[in-house]
């Protein structure tokens, strides 16, 4: 499902008689388009604010289930005319009543130039660490080559992203395979989404709507345009309330830190071929990833895309339960470092089933952990959260047995329906 049809039955959500296929379809495209999400979002507003808010006592339970049966779809109506209107949403209607701005615009035809490209490869250089998650970045780390290639045939995606000696994701189609050479394999369904939010940029007209978005929500945010013989820049500058680009990217949400992204277009096509993105805090511009030399529509093997390595891997969506009653809610009221400390005495000691839930993704490597780490001790527990990352770093220090000690962390989420921690990397 692209865009537009995800916008020609997005108001079909709000009826409750909705076949289960359109809308797992419509979730489905939610999870992978923030600005449909924010879209749905803001339209699930407008129309539970147009919705009567109580009957009358003399209405029949059949008559009240009639007229809203009735009722939902010009309720729902009336709620895109009223969002569309007020966002200026123009390509929603056929007339040109609500216009775009001419700021926006400069963002429209480029959108248009990439988002029908059937393949592509670019490099990545993010400050980053080579083994943690994709939505992990860090201004005081160093740059990390990250190699991306995705290919469309027909309605299918398919792609690959690798950290240069670090992790890799390889998506078939339908499934999705994660892992860390010699230390974690996982697997699992579309819907697992290990890449993230750093899947927007395997898609370069969400990189670029996303700073449309951001021109059309202030008028404190700039783009400046410039040109030579070849190629047009367009220069997004995020000084406003939520132009957070960095953000945006890394959780789907905009804050308030400051951004700046280069955009370079050739001329002859129209194609972004490279990005460079800052983040400015108290006034310091630092350089947070760039991409170089995009190149699109070239011969590519989906063969050769897809190849993963031959292991042993662990499915996530076969993540063991925990017991119910006092074991399912002492894990769900643990802190952090308490989780933090659980999961590395039960790799130490190698009893593993005092986090089995916790090590899911590290399953086919627990042996080899639980000897590398064998008589080991730790302490100084500290936590950090980034509000590029979902879940939280521990760190703390671990003394060998020879007294030598070393100064690591952990990261852990508790993100999943059991709301329990999960080691996520670090491991």
């Amino acid at each position: 499902m692209n865009c537009k049809e995800f916008k020609d039955k997005v108001v079909d959500l709000f009826d409750t008689t909705i076949d289960m296929q359109t809308q797992a379809e419509c979730k489905a495209h939610m999870d992978e388009c923030p600005e449909c999400k924010t879209y749905y979002e803001n339209l699930a507003k407008t129309f539970n604010a147009l919705q009567p808010q109580e009957m009358t006592a003399k209405s029949s339970v059949s008559t009240t289930v009639h007229k809203r049966h009735h009722l939902w779809r010009y309720i729902a109506a009336a709620a895109v005319f009223l969002l569309g209107f007020f966002i200026g949403w123009s390509h929603l209607f056929s007339t040109s009543a609500v216009a775009e701005t001419p700021r926006g615009q400069l963002f429209e035809q480029w959108i248009k130039s990439v988002q029908n490209v059937g393949s592509f490869q670019m490099t990545v250089y993010a400050r980053t660490t080579p083994n943690d998650n994709f939505a992990y970045f860090d201004p005081k780390a160093d740059f990390v080559k990250i190699d991306v290639g995705l290919l469309r045939q027909n309605d299918s995606v398919f792609y690959r992203v690798e950290k240069q000696n670090g992790r890799a994701i390889v998506f078939d189609g339908q499934d999705q395979h994660m892992w860390i050479p010699n230390a974690l394999y996982v697997k699992g369904p579309r819907a697992a989404n290990f890449l993230e939010n750093f899947v927007n940029l395997l898609y370069p007209e969400r990189l670029l709507a996303m700073q449309k978005s951001a021109i059309d929500f202030s008028k404190k945010n700039e783009v400046i345009r410039t040109e030579n013989d070849s190629t047009i820049t367009l220069t997004f500058k995020g000084t406003g309330k939520n132009s957070d680009l960095q953000q945006l990217l890394e959780t789907g949400k905009m804050g308030d830190y400051e951004v700046e992204v280069e955009n370079v277009f050739t001329k002859n096509d129209g194609l972004l071929r490279f990005v460079k993105l800052w983040v400015v805090n108290d006034g310091q511009k630092t350089l947070l990833l760039h991409i170089d030399n995009t190149q699109y529509n070239i011969m590519m093997s989906r063969a050769n895309l897809i190849q993963i390595p031959d292991a042993q891997w662990t499915n996530v969506t076969e993540m063991t339960t925990p017991t119910a009653g006092d074991r399912l809610s002492k894990l769900q009221n643990e802190t952090a470092t308490q989780a933090a400390q659980r999961i590395l005495q039960a790799i130490i000691s190698t009893d593993n089933s005092q986090a089995s839930e916790a090590l899911i993704y590290y399953k086919s490597v627990l042996p080899a952990l639980s000897e590398n780490m064998k008589r080991c001790k730790v302490s100084d527990f500290k936590e950090r959260r980034d509000g590029d990352y979902v879940g939280t770093y521990v760190f703390y220090t671990l003394t060998h047995p020879d007294g030598k000690q070393e100064q690591k962390h952990i990261a852990i989420r508790n993100d999943n329906e059991k709301h329990i921690w999960i080691a996520d990397g670090g491991l």
